[in-house]
């Protein structure tokens, strides 16, 4: 169903980070975390808060340590000859994850995450910036097969669709 290297979201699809995330944007004082993007200096290609960053990195480390697998995913990527991690979360709570699931890490061969992105995954951009990233990763894998990438949102599906894969929402995955 998934092919033999597909590309994956993580929250949601991959594990379920369990992050309050109403009361860190309360705490940063942000509507949405995508708001943090505005703090990006695009002259540097760093973010100018840090902090708020830093926060967030730090509240998805935590939950990656004891987060739960999401058990239809991770029994199809057992049997895929490989994988991805494209995702708006930060690359390090990824590894996190995956330090602690052995045979996944053995068959992921790259995470793009948020440092990767360099921007909201919601903009087009950022999102294919990510995609090309997993998808040249998964190429060999897929022995010429047409990417797929697995998701739990309606817009992530529709911008992988865009980019030329087979979008499968995640609750598709049995």
């Amino acid at each position: 169903m998934l092919g033999r290297a597909p590309i994956v979201d993580f929250d949601g699809t991959l594990a379920r980070l369990d992050v309050d995330w109403a009361g860190l944007r309360t705490r940063l004082g942000v509507g949405s975390l995508n708001d943090l993007w505005e703090t990006v200096d695009p002259s540097t290609d760093g973010w100018r808060d840090d902090a708020a960053w830093r926060a967030v990195t730090e509240a998805e480390i935590d939950a990656a340590r004891d987060a739960e697998p999401v058990p239809p995913t991770v029994a199809a990527l057992l049997s895929c000859a490989a994988f991805a991690v494209l995702t708006a979360n930060s690359e390090a709570a990824v590894a996190v994850f995956l330090d602690a699931q052995a045979p996944l890490r053995a068959l992921c061969v790259t995470v793009a995450g948020r440092e990767t992105l360099r921007g909201s995954k919601r903009d087009p951009a950022a999102f294919a910036r990510g995609f090309r990233r997993c998808a040249d990763a998964t190429a060999g894998a897929r022995g010429g097969a047409v990417p797929v990438y697995v998701g739990d949102l309606p817009w992530e599906l529709a911008a992988a669709r865009r980019l030329g894969a087979v979008a499968i929402d995640v609750r598709e995955v049995a």
